[in-house]
């Protein structure tokens, strides 16, 4: 149940999901979303264009899971409308622990390696009976070493302890 409640709080603090397509006119983006068993393989964000009827590409999201169905890695890639195709621009990769912790490493696209090898920021989320720990690190390239930015707990009583 704790290894859920990290899983469900890392995904809800990503915002990853929303598939709704329907569009109202005060709304300024529009979803599109491809699915297989894992869940969302593929997520199009348009920008709704002034008139609230037509749209233009704006975002595109690729999900990968492991055999779990556990989301690996948040694809984000921006629509260059000079080459009219998407371009990488980050990714969001999830690493689980057999402590039920869960880590979220940010890595830029690198354009001369043609990957996301630029990690710049990572944040790990912690259950325990307690609430959830929050930990924010960032990359120092000079040390070659990860440095605690920010820290936080929230104190919430589990579901499952009540």
């Amino acid at each position: 149940m704790m290894k859920t409640l990290v899983i469900s709080l890392a995904l809800a603090a990503a915002g990853m999901l929303n598939s709704a397509f329907a569009v109202t006119p005060s709304q300024r983006f529009a979803y599109n979303s491809d699915t297989d068993s894992t869940g969302v393989t593929t997520e199009y964000v348009y920008k709704v264009n002034e008139d609230g009827l037509t749209l233009r590409h704006h975002l595109k999201y690729r999900y990968t899971y492991d055999d779990a169905h556990r989301l690996l890695c948040k694809e984000t890639l921006r629509w260059d409308a000079v080459a009219a195709c998407y371009r990488p621009a980050f990714a969001l990769r999830y690493a689980y622990a057999a402590d039920a912790s869960v880590a979220v490493e940010l890595a830029l696209w690198n354009t001369r390696d043609q990957a996301y090898s630029d990690v710049r920021e990572k944040a790990v989320y912690a259950a325990d009976a307690f609430g959830l720990t929050y930990q924010a690190y960032a990359y120092d390239a000079d040390n070659r070493s990860w440095q605690l930015t920010g820290s936080h707990e929230v104190e919430a009583e589990l579901l499952a302890g009540r």
